[in-house]
């Protein structure tokens, strides 16, 4: 009876425990590479969806990075169960597979993706968005190894050194679950980069691809053969003109900042595009110079700033200490006196220079028989958001805002990957377009590599060990316990 009553009480308390466990536990995350956890900006989007999300992990499961995308959408569905999370191996349930394939018409080569879906609209993100590489020098001996044939010389290699899944998956989330998606348009015909040129050094389809995953909507738009303006214009872009905009196209800018438009302006080394005066009716100045800083370039006209303004376009990058890299920029300076405030604008520098920074006239574009003059000495700033209540005749339901960088570079193919210049692209773009309180600070999240390197001796010490000497002590330890039992 006592044994019955025994065995029964412990059924019932692991069935007790088993209840509280499934209705009251917390997540704990142990891997080193997994352990943080989701950021506000996330967690506020998930309390906000309201219907079902369907998440298809179209995967390889021996894929490297399988482990971390499955941890990581857990997280999601732990804090919102209308996210629906289904895993489709390729390999393994080849049926399965075939019905993804169709549905969401991939080709037969696409595997180890992420279908975000819900709404009638999918999102996909595919396993090369969701790491961030970086080349690492290896020996000839390591390079033999991972090549599988003998090389005489090291090399390069790729090495993923951080995981962008939060970033992606939640611009998913918010692409398939929010019914509206802004519309962004970059004015061409003055030589501006290219939003859609992907393999020249200075195009910006780089910047593109990142404003696809923000779930916005990107278009051209040459202004001389436009009337105005289109009413649909959420944003307008001007990326490093090298010819003047007309007085038409001037106007129409204007115009439309007027109305409560959004502007962001990145200015080449030059020209400005004739858009000084426009920029000083809105509390701005552009220098005619070149901005260099001893002691934080590298050499190569490049500068490394860490200095920031706390403002919500760059108060991120400042709280994280993460440095933005420009190319020859020049400086984005509010007007001197109360004429901005007179005004009604509001003129927050953004980024400045270290306290040895220089602006140089005549430092690029050099005029025979005229020196460079330096201009001035210290913090300088080099970028600027402005932001001013519309007219009041005017019916808009938010304030006109412009970003202005004095550098069009640092966001081309070949920089943008470069230190924080992705983040600041992010975070201007977001506030532009009053979407700050959603997305900033998702950054990525870096990889912890922990490598063994053995010489080339090393490894039959190591096999010696474990198949020869770990036995034989396992042995000879047996036999003498058992000598001692003996005797």
């Amino acid at each position: 009876v006592n044994y019955i009553c025994a065995t029964g009480a412990v059924l019932v308390l692991a069935v007790v425990l088993n209840y509280l466990s499934h209705h009251h536990y917390t997540r704990k995350i142990w891997a080193h590479n997994l352990e943080r956890e989701l950021s506000p900006r996330t967690l506020q989007l998930l309390s906000e969806i309201s219907d079902d999300v369907e998440v298809i992990v179209f995967y390889d499961r021996t894929e490297t990075t399988f482990r971390m995308v499955d941890e990581l959408l857990q997280k999601y569905a732990h804090r919102n169960p209308r996210i629906k999370i289904r895993s489709v191996d390729p390999l393994e349930q080849p049926r399965e597979a075939l019905e993804v394939l169709s549905t969401y018409r991939l080709t037969t080569q696409q595997r180890n993706v992420v279908i975000f879906s819900a709404k009638q609209q999918h999102k996909i993100v595919s396993n090369g968005q969701l790491s961030q590489m970086a080349p690492r020098q290896v020996s000839a001996e390591e390079l033999s190894q991972l090549r599988g044939e003998e090389t005489d010389e090291g090399g390069f290699v790729m090495e993923r050194t951080a995981f962008l899944g939060e970033r992606l998956f939640t611009s998913a989330l918010l692409a398939v679950s929010s019914p509206v998606r802004p519309m962004v348009f970059c004015i061409t015909g003055h030589g501006e980069h290219s939003i859609t040129n992907i393999t020249s050094a200075e195009g910006y389809g780089k910047f593109g691809q990142l404003l696809g995953e923000m779930n916005v909507r990107v278009s051209d738009l040459e202004l001389n053969r436009a009337a105005a303006v289109p009413d649909n214009c959420d944003l307008l872009i001007l990326s490093g003109p090298k010819t003047e905009l007309n007085t038409k196209e001037q106007h129409m800018v204007d115009q439309y900042l007027k109305q409560g438009g959004r502007l962001l302006m990145l200015v080449g080394n030059r020209s400005e595009g004739g858009m000084s005066d426009l920029l000083q009716r809105w509390g701005l100045n552009v220098g005619q110079n070149t901005v260099i800083d001893a002691e934080n370039t590298l050499g190569d006209g490049s500068l490394t700033l860490r200095e920031y303004w706390g403002h919500p376009v760059v108060q991120s990058l400042q709280r994280e200490d993460i440095p933005v890299r420009l190319l020859l920029p020049r400086t984005v300076s509010g007007l001197p006196g109360n004429s901005a405030i007179a005004a009604g604008l509001q003129v927050n520098p953004l980024m400045y220079t270290g306290e040895q920074g220089e602006a140089w006239r005549n430092y690029l574009h050099r005029t025979p028989g005229v020196e460079p003059t330096r201009e001035h000495v210290g913090r300088l700033p080099v970028a600027v958001a402005v932001e001013r209540d519309t007219l009041a005749d005017v019916k808009s339901d938010h304030l006109a805002r412009l970003v202005v960088v004095g550098d069009s570079t640092f966001l081309s193919n070949r920089m943008i990957h470069i230190e924080g210049n992705r983040e600041l692209a992010w975070h201007s773009v977001n506030w532009l377009l009053d979407r700050s309180n959603l997305l900033q600070g998702i950054g990525p999240q870096p990889i912890k590599i922990y490598r063994f390197e053995f010489k080339a001796n090393a490894f039959g010490k190591m096999a010696g060990l474990i198949a020869v000497i770990m036995p034989a002590g396992t042995l000879l330890l047996g036999g003498f316990i058992w000598l001692r039992r003996r005797t």
